[in-house]
């Protein structure tokens, strides 16, 4: 079935966290960007939380992502029983040039863009186990044609054992209506997560994924990151990551780096993704709580 959804940038994933552990996020998700990878996980925030993204991809298309996440309903343990996302994706390339005919002379200019429009939210049933949904309006516009969809995403967090830091996520996502274009329907990249992440020690956490489209094979991406305390409020974090989504692309593919910078609220994070013989993507990503 390759080749055979649309709405494809769906897949592309959110924040440069998880851009550089090859994005295998959904059970390490614990923050702004768990309204893509899991939203169950947006229980785990302690504090509201804003991000945005710039992603740099070949041929001049740009992919931009912009979140906020508000725990609220907090508990004992510090941590938040209920929580709401609002997040907005759009990936776009300006100036493809228009022909008529056969010719090397364009006859003009168009646009081309794909949005989605998000709403999460998360409610956590017990310390060690909650639930979250998505619900997200999808527009894709192609010259002077558009077409629309309505998808859906869920998630579940769960902490098996207290005293092991091993955590457990699985999503479904994009289950949903077709994008109709000029009488041609395309179903949605419909696909599930299933997540694991332990933290062998402290600072040092590694996460391990299986994620499978309706239009791919079984995908395995791991990661891990290494994060350390400096003074002043301050703290940084190496990423490393590895997965077999792009396996048929010839070149250097697969493997993923990243690093941030945390200065007290704020947070700066940074990723390198190889796309083999298409060339090289570059994720940038500010983020703030509050």
């Amino acid at each position: 079935d390759a080749g055979t959804s649309g709405a494809q940038f769906l897949k592309l994933g959110a924040g440069s966290k998880a851009g550089g552990v090859a994005e295998a996020y959904t059970a390490a998700a614990d923050d702004v960007y768990s309204a893509y990878y899991n939203p169950a996980g947006l229980t785990r925030m302690a504090a509201p939380e804003f991000a945005a993204q710039h992603v740099s991809y070949f041929q001049d298309i740009n992919y931009e992502f912009l979140a906020f996440a508000f725990p609220f309903d907090k508990t004992g343990d510090g941590v938040s029983g209920q929580a709401l996302a609002l997040s907005i994706y759009n990936l776009s390339v300006n100036d493809l040039e228009t022909r008529t005919g056969d010719t090397l002379l364009a006859s003009g200019f168009f646009d081309a863009s794909d949005s989605a429009y998000a709403l999460s939210y998360a409610y956590r049933l017990k310390k060690n186990f909650g639930l979250g949904a998505t619900v997200k309006y999808i527009r894709e516009k192609i010259d002077t044609e558009s077409a629309g969809a309505v998808a859906m995403d869920a998630g579940l967090y769960f902490k098996p054992l207290a005293d092991k830091p091993l955590d457990i996520g699985f999503t479904v996502r994009n289950f949903g209506s077709q994008l109709n274009f000029g009488g041609g329907k395309d179903p949605l990249p419909l696909g599930g997560a299933l997540g694991f992440a332990y933290a062998f020690l402290p600072g040092l956490k590694a996460d391990i994924d299986l994620v499978q489209y309706r239009d791919t094979s079984l995908i395995l991406a791991g990661g891990a990151e290494y994060s350390r305390d400096f003074k002043h409020e301050m703290s940084g974090a190496l990423r490393l990551g590895y997965t077999t989504h792009n396996k048929d692309v010839d070149g250097l593919k697969g493997i993923a780096a990243g690093a941030g910078l945390r200065y007290s609220r704020l947070m700066f994070d940074f990723a390198w993704v190889p796309f083999g013989d298409l060339g090289n993507t570059f994720r940038y990503t500010i983020s703030a709580k509050f």
